[in-house]
């Protein structure tokens, strides 16, 4: 993908993210001049801490959140099996409920894995190693109801490689994915749609964003012009994060998040962002085995 780096890199778009939780949303988006003192800036977070709640002995990855933050999705291997399990609480602060398995999406004969669920919380698209493999997708008419059948998404699948990771981003129109050819690392990829109910267009390289190593557990942000992902450039893993000038143009050069986020020697993956920007969940492999972790975004 060395010729994606080419590409025109542009900037000039303001947004800043802040508020203490949901019900305190604050997002302010205006336009400035191509390199404009504006631009957004790399966050900053305070120390995580775990997720106690939902974490185990095994391994906990791929943290995935309704808008309201009271309903969480993600991938543990704590029975023997990578399955999808998920876990609710009364309100943002109140400690989770006893996590358990989602019923209707888990295969006991394949392996469940990244999780994707949607802000209202009535779909959820997920890996899935049963035939054919690739991305799958469950809806739900509420929240109380159980998940539907999933069906593959086909348009979201690529010859000769496997497409994990999936991340649709808040209005639904952009899902990227990592795309691990057969004998290639794997790379970012990007399919847009007009509007949520249409078919997705064919994954496509994310211009700009390709560097040593392989990129993958992506959380594309801000109507397309910020990310949030998974890199091995610096080692085992690390978060990074990038900007552009809009949905159409190549990322400018990523840049890791700043410890405590990331440390030295442990697997940084997996982000999933609040929407108002305060709260980041990843996982993490700084207590021996992965497990899943928030931290609170340092005011600008």
């Amino acid at each position: 993908m060395s010729w994606l780096r080419g590409i025109a890199r542009a900037g000039g778009i303001w947004l800043a993210l802040g508020g203490a939780g949901c019900e305190d949303q604050h997002v302010v988006v205006g336009v400035l001049g191509q390199g404009g003192a504006g631009a957004p800036e790399r966050p900053r977070f305070e120390a995580p801490t775990a997720v106690t709640e939902i974490n185990s002995s095994e391994r906990e990855e791929d943290p995935t959140l309704t808008d309201d933050l009271l309903e969480i999705y993600f991938m543990s291997d704590r029975d023997g099996n990578r399955d999808i399990w998920t876990s609710r609480r009364a309100g943002v602060g109140s400690p989770w409920d006893a996590p358990h398995v989602v019923e209707n999406i888990n295969l006991a004969e394949s392996i469940e894995d990244t999780p994707c669920v949607s802000g209202d919380g009535l779909r959820i698209w997920f890996y899935s190693g049963r035939e054919p493999q690739g991305t799958w997708l469950a809806e739900r008419a509420s929240r109380d109801d159980p998940w539907g059948a999933p069906v593959h998404v086909d348009a979201l699948a690529v010859e000769g490689a496997t497409v994990m990771g999936a991340h649709v981003d808040p209005p639904g129109l952009h899902v990227v994915a990592g795309v691990t050819p057969a004998d290639a690392e794997t790379y970012l990829a990007i399919a847009s749609r007009e509007r949520p109910e249409d078919d997705w267009s064919a994954l496509v390289p994310l211009a700009g964003l390709d560097g040593p190593g392989d990129e993958g557990g992506p959380f594309l942000f801000d109507d397309g012009k910020q990310i949030l992902f998974r890199a091995s450039r610096a080692g085992g893993g690390d978060l990074f994060w990038a900007r552009r000038a809009s949905a159409e143009a190549a990322f400018e050069e990523a840049a890791p998040l700043e410890e405590p986020v990331n440390l030295p020697g442990e697997r940084e993956t997996d982000p999933h962002l609040s929407p108002d920007g305060s709260v980041l969940f990843f996982a993490s492999t700084r207590t021996r085995v992965a497990d899943i972790y928030e931290a609170h975004r340092v005011a600008p």
